[in-house]
């Protein structure tokens, strides 16, 4: 190998055992499930070196690249697994959840209470977001700011903060 060989293998920004299409996909994988750690797994590539890539400018260059470029591409898929989820939720809402009894095999259970309120609590958050609505009450007027300054400063009336003369010790 020469110098200019080795100098553009491992001093270049994209310097990699992994041609660009690769981190191409490798990436394009990650940005649809964030979870390093299965992707590396699903893609025989070292945790270690994906946390490296991530440290990289190619890597925010080629992220920015994919969601200009492939967004609508990207949002099938989610909107593919999220279709597949919902069908799923909504079996076990009506069947039940699956689960093993030693004695009588696979059976279907209700789904628990608290469950279920994830479940709706999740659904209409996703629902609004849909729609434009807000998830959470954040209403606030320049009315009602002006009510807790008032009645902060009518406590702050109340409280005396006159400070105390100091004993003079030289004096007996």
């Amino acid at each position: 190998m020469t110098y200019e060989q080795w100098q553009s293998r491992y001093l270049t920004e994209e310097s990699s055992n992994y041609d660009r299409e690769f981190r191409f996909k490798f990436l394009s994988d990650y940005l649809l499930n964030p979870n390093l750690a299965a992707i590396c797994r699903t893609h025989n590539v070292p945790y270690d070196t994906a946390l490296s890539w991530k440290k990289r400018d190619w890597w925010h260059e080629m992220a920015e690249e994919i969601l200009a470029n492939h967004k609508e591409e990207l949002l099938a898929k989610q909107r593919a697994i999220l279709e597949r989820t919902y069908d799923e939720l909504g079996d076990r809402l009506v069947n039940g959840d699956e689960q093993y009894v030693p004695n009588e095999g696979h059976v279907r259970v209700k789904v628990r209470a608290n469950h279920l309120a994830t479940i709706a609590d999740t659904t209409l958050k996703a629902n609004q977001l849909l729609q434009g609505k807000a998830t959470q009450i954040s209403h606030v007027t320049i009315e009602s700011l002006a009510d807790k300054l008032r009645t902060i400063t009518q406590e702050a009336n109340v409280i005396d903060v006159t400070p105390e003369p100091l004993l003079d010790d030289t004096k007996g």
